[in-house]
C-alpha cells in the first residue's frame, strides 16, 4: 500500500516533485520491453489476452470492460481490510466475510506472506498486516534457531506450513460460500523498514536467502531471491488452482522504494511468466492483473488481463481514477481501483469527511466504466473483524447504493462515455457509461483531489444547479435525478428529442455536493 512518509521522502528525488503526465495510451507504451518473450502459448484460438478457463472468474465475452463470474457479468465493489486476513491468525475472516456479503460487497485482497509489516505501524493497538510474533503466519515453516526480527525462530525456505495453506484454502473456500472474489497479490513493493520482517530476508531464514538492500528485492540483480519469489509464486498458485474465486496480482506499487522501472519491469516479466508456466501444468487458468505506474507499464501487455489502479489521480508514479480510464480504456480489458486513501488511519472521521470522500471516489470510477473499486478500510481489525463502527456502516452502505444504482442499468452493454455530455453551465467533473440511445448513467461532482495528496478527493460543498448539453439520439426518455447518498430521486422528467443528435438541455435539481443522473429510453 502506499507508504505516505516513502512518497514524500522519494517524490524530491524524482523530477523535482512534479510528476511526468506522460502516461500510457493506445498503440503507445511508455516502457521499454523485455526481449525473448516466450512463445504465445497461453492464449486461446481469437483470444486477444489471456483470459480465464469456463467458470473461473474472467473477463466478460460480452463485454471485456467487466467481469463474468458462474454465468453471467459482476461488478467488484468492497471496502476491505488491509491484506492481512490470511498471515494473520488472530483475525476472524468469517466474521469479516459476513459483513461484506450483509452489504452486498463481493471482493477482497490479501498479501499471502512475502510481504510483512512491523506492528503497530498504523493503529497504536494492533494492525492487520502487522501482526506479532504469535499471530503470524506465512507460507514457510519456522526452523529450530532463534533470531526472528519479531520473535520466534527463523523461516526455513525449503518447508511450506502445511498449518498455513490450510487457513489460505479455508478462506479461499468462505469467501467462495459468499461469492466473494479474492485477489492474491504476491508482493508490495519493499520498504527499508520492513524489509526485515519478510521471510525472504537473509536475517529471517536459515538459509541466508535475501543477501541484498530492499531496492533490489523488486529486480533480478539477486538470483537466489528471484528463485525463492518464484518458488513461492508457484506453491501459492499450485495450492489455489482449484478454486474459482481468485484472481492472481503480482506486485503493489511496484517501484515506490525508488527500483528503476526497467529493473522492476523485468523482475515483474519473469514473475508472470513463472505464473503462466505453472498454470500450463495444472487444471485451471485465472486471470492475471498488475498494477499500472508510469514507466512500469503492462496494460497493453496480452499476458494480463486486468489493469490495476490505485487513488483518485496521478498519485506520484501511479496512476488511478479518471487519468487511468481515459488512458487505459482503449485496451478493452477490465480496470480496477484496488487501493484507496486508508479510512480510519491517515484519513479519519476525526478530521476528514469520510462518508463523502468514499462516495466521490467509488461512484466517478464505477460509473465511469471501472469494473472494481477496493477501498482500503482501517476499521476492519483484529479486535474488531465485522468493522462494528457506525461511520463504517454508513460508509458500507453507500458501496451498496453503488451496486443498486449500477445494477438497475443492463450495465454489461454500456461503455465508457465522453461524447454525450457536451458542456456543463458550471465546471463539474461528469463520467458516465451508456448504450447510446438507450441508456445512460452519470455521475457529477465538483471536487478536486486534496492538495498536496492527490490520493483523494476533497469534498467541495456548493449550491449547485447545472444545465448539461447532451447529444442523444432521437427519441423521448426517463430522467431520473438520484442523490447519491440515499438513492433518492430528486426530480424525473421526460426529454423529447426530434432531430437526429441534437443537442439538448437538461437542467439538473439543486444538489450540495455529487448528482447521479439515470437516462433511459422509453418504450
Amino acid at each position: 500500500m502506499n507508504r505516505r512518509s516513502a512518497i514524500k521522502t522519494a517524490s524530491a528525488a524524482v523530477l523535482g516533485g512534479i510528476v511526468s503526465t506522460h502516461i500510457t495510451s493506445c498503440g503507445q507504451n511508455n516502457t521499454s520491453k523485455g526481449e525473448g518473450k516466450a512463445s504465445k502459448n497461453y492464449l486461446k484460438e481469437g483470444e486477444k489476452f489471456r483470459n480465464s478457463s469456463p467458470g473461473v472468474l474472467g473477463v466478460s465475452e460480452k463485454n471485456p470492460h467487466y467481469f463474468q463470474y458462474k454465468g453471467k457479468e459482476i461488478l467488484l465493489i468492497t471496502s476491505a481490510e488491509h491484506y492481512g486476513a490470511v498471515l494473520n491468525k488472530s483475525f476472524d475472516y468469517v466474521k469479516y466475510f459476513d459483513t461484506l456479503a450483509e452489504y452486498g460487497l463481493n471482493y477482497t485482497r490479501i498479501y499471502p506472506g512475502g510481504y510483512v509489516e512491523s506492528e503497530n505501524q498504523w493503529f497504536a493497538d494492533g494492525d492487520i498486516l502487522g501482526p506479532s510474533d504469535k499471530d503470524l503466519i506465512v507460507p514457510w515453516a519456522r526452523s529450530n534457531v532463534p533470531g526472528y526480527v519479531k520473535g520466534g525462530n527463523k523461516f526455513d525456505l525449503n518447508k511450506w506450513d502445511p498449518e498455513y495453506f490450510a487457513r489460505l484454502r479455508n478462506f479461499l473456500a468462505e469467501a467462495n460460500k459468499r461469492n466473494i472474489i479474492v485477489e492474491i497479490c504476491f508482493f508490495n513493493c519493499m520498504y527499508e523498514k520492513y524489509w526485515p520482517c519478510s521471510p525472504l530476508n537473509r536475517d529471517a531464514n536459515i538459509q541466508g536467502i535475501g543477501d541484498c538492500d530492499y531496492v533490489a528485492f523488486q529486480t533480478l540483480e539477486n538470483e537466489p531471491l528471484v528463485r525463492e519469489q518464484t518458488k513461492y509464486i508457484e506453491k501459492i498458485i499450485t495450492e489455489t488452482n482449484d478454486f474459482d474465486n481468485i484472481i492472481y496480482e503480482f506486485v503493489d506499487e511496484p517501484t515506490t522504494s525508488l527500483t528503476n522501472s526497467q529493473k522492476a519491469y523485468l523482475w515483474i516479466e519473469r514473475l508472470i511468466d513463472t505464473a503462466i508456466a505453472t498454470e500450463n501444468r495444472l487444471p485451471q487458468k485465472h486471470i492475471l492483473a498488475q498494477q499500472l505506474e508510469i514507466g512500469v507499464d503492462f496494460a497493453c501487455d496480452d499476458r494480463i488481463a486486468l489493469i490495476v489502479t490505485q487513488y483518485v489521480s496521478l498519485s506520484w508514479r501511479q496512476v488511478g481514477g479518471v487519468p487511468a480510464l481515459n488512458s487505459c480504456y482503449c485496451y478493452n480489458k477490465p480496470i480496477e481501483i484496488n487501493e484507496t486513501a486508508f479510512i480510519g488511519s491517515w484519513i479519519n472521521e476525526k478530521s476528514d469527511d469520510l462518508l463523502a470522500i468514499s462516495r466521490l471516489e467509488a461512484w466517478e470510477f464505477m460509473i465511469g466504466g471501472g469494473a472494481g473499486f477496493n477501498q482500503l478500510n482501517g476499521y476492519f481489525q483484529p479486535a474488531n473483524p465485522s468493522g462494528e463502527n457506525e461511520t463504517n456502516r454508513q460508509i458500507l452502505t453507500g458501496l451498496r447504493n453503488l451496486r443498486t444504482f449500477l445494477e438497475s442499468f443492463d450495465f454489461v452493454k454500456m461503455t465508457r462515455d465522453r461524447e454525450t455530455v457536451r458542456k456543463s453551465s458550471i465546471g463539474a467533473s461528469i463520467n458516465m457509461i451508456s448504450e447510446k440511445g438507450k441508456q445512460y448513467a452519470m455521475y457529477i461532482h465538483h471536487s478536486f483531489p486534496k492538495l498536496n495528496s492527490d490520493s483523494y478527493y476533497e469534498p467541495n460543498y456548493g449550491k449547485y444547479e447545472p444545465v448539461l448539453t447532451l447529444r442523444l439520439k432521437k427519441g423521448d426518455y426517463i430522467v431520473a435525478f438520484v442523490e447519491p447518498a440515499t438513492l433518492t430521486t430528486l426530480k424525473e422528467t421526460v426529454v423529447t428529442v426530434t432531430g437526429g443528435e441534437g443537442e439538448t438541455l437538461l437542467a439538473c435539481p439543486r444538489y450540495s455536493l455529487d448528482l447521479a443522473v439515470k437516462i433511459m429510453a422509453k418504450g
